[in-house]
């Protein structure tokens, strides 16, 4: 699968994808730092079956989608977002690059019946949008970060990326959206983080307050 894999990554990576660039002021209490620290819930997947990876959208829509991880990065509409990556805890990376697929591409085709949704990981990972998220241009579904395909710790294979929430809010190791017809919470939600994460309102958390932080973190250098 290795050389069949690297022709189809040089080819995903050399199409031609509409460019979006999202651009707003730095929101409150951000600092701008040159690289990301990594946050892990669960360890990363290993050994993942790429012939045999799907991403899902299901739950409450007219028509449930399966697509091959391979006709996501070679048939999907694919757009180049350039954006910058808020974290809850404080930090910002300016200008990141993502290619992928356009979350309202794949809703457009599932028609969903409910207003939120469930981004859900193999790694187990869950967290919650609404659906008017998913459907903003500069949502997208990503396989490729600055020119590579997308690294392990940014997600791989796919990750979902919401320039318009924090960080948390951009799922890793995506595999499936759940349309949902209420806003049920999902891992940090249910710890006290906000449902919505907007990070110009700085809804960090609910009015409860965040429970302690239960993940590793890791800094790529």
């Amino acid at each position: 699968m290795t050389n069949e894999f690297d022709e189809i990554v040089r080819t995903a990576l050399s199409r031609s994808c509409d460019k979006i660039i999202f651009r707003r002021e730095l929101p409150p209490n951000q600092k701008v730092i040159p690289r990301f620290i990594i946050y892990d819930v669960y360890d990363p997947p290993e050994n993942i079956d790429l012939p045999n990876y799907k991403l899902r959208v299901t739950g409450l829509v007219e028509n449930k989608i399966e697509m091959q991880y391979v006709d996501l990065l070679m048939k999907a509409p694919c757009v180049d977002l350039i954006a910058d990556f808020h974290c809850v805890t404080g930090w910002s990376v300016l200008n990141v690059t993502w290619r992928g697929v356009p979350t309202n591409y794949l809703m457009s085709m599932a028609k969903p019946k409910g207003d939120y949704v469930m981004a859900v990981g193999i790694d187990g990972y869950t967290t919650n949008l609404p659906l008017s998220a998913l459907l903003e241009e500069t949502t997208i579904v990503a396989y490729a970060m600055n020119g590579r395909i997308l690294p392990r710790e940014h997600g791989f294979p796919l990750r979902l990326v919401v320039p318009s929430r924090y960080g948390w809010k951009s799922a890793k190791y995506l595999s499936e959206l759940v349309v949902m017809s209420s806003n049920e919470p999902g891992y940090w939600e249910l710890l006290g983080y906000h449902n919505n994460g907007d990070p110009w309102l700085e809804e960090r958390f609910s009015e409860g307050g965040p429970a302690s932080m239960r993940r590793r973190v890791r800094v790529v250098r």
